[in-house]
């Protein structure tokens, strides 16, 4: 009896869960693969139609520079306009109308850090500008500056002078160049 029961109650079992399986295929939607299409690696992701939007800090102020002082940050910001025109943020002083709120230097990359300013209700995030970050050419170096004619002599001229021994690469007087040095081997006469 309780054989009969037991097989009974499996094939209601399986008779019940046969109807809810049992159902008419549906037409897929597209949403249900549309996780996949998007998460595919294989698919061109379409651009964000929104341009990125500057704020007057960011495109006018640059970054120039961030050092380590005390428990804070110096950093200064360069106008890209005129660079001339600079804002300095040193611990413990004001810097006019601008607040340094935030500071991140990554010293592995260091292009890639930046700072947080505030200038009156516009805050911005300023970074170093690539444009900006130029190798310095050799007509952009500094000339010395001309000197007096009577101290163009070295201190060497003098030494030679009294008799002491010359100075490996320097010439008593700078204007004349040396020559260099011709050496001659001896050749051997043939006896006859």
């Amino acid at each position: 009896m309780r054989l009969f029961t037991l097989i009974s109650l499996i094939l209601c079992i399986t008779y019940a869960l046969g109807n809810l399986c049992a159902q008419p295929p549906r037409k897929p939607n597209f949403s249900q693969f549309s996780r996949l299409v998007n998460a595919s690696p294989f698919t061109i992701k379409p651009q964000s139609t929104q341009a990125a939007v500057q704020t007057p800090l960011e495109r006018d102020w640059t970054l120039a520079s961030i050092r380590p002082v005390g428990k804070g940050y110096a950093v200064t910001l360069m106008n890209k306009k005129d660079r001339k025109n600079r804002v300095r943020f040193i611990p413990g002083f004001s810097s006019g109308e601008f607040e340094l709120l935030h500071v991140k230097q990554d010293s592995r990359y260091p292009k890639k850090s930046k700072v947080q300013v505030r200038r009156g209700t516009q805050i911005a995030w300023i970074g170093y500008d690539a444009k900006m970050i130029k190798p310095r050419t050799a007509a952009a170096k500094k000339k010395p500056a001309p000197r007096n004619k009577a101290l163009a002599r070295p201190n060497t001229a003098r030494v030679v002078r009294r008799g002491g021994p010359p100075v490996p690469g320097l010439t008593p007087n700078p204007q004349t160049k040396r020559r260099p040095r011709v050496r001659r081997v001896p050749t051997k006469k043939k006896l006859r």
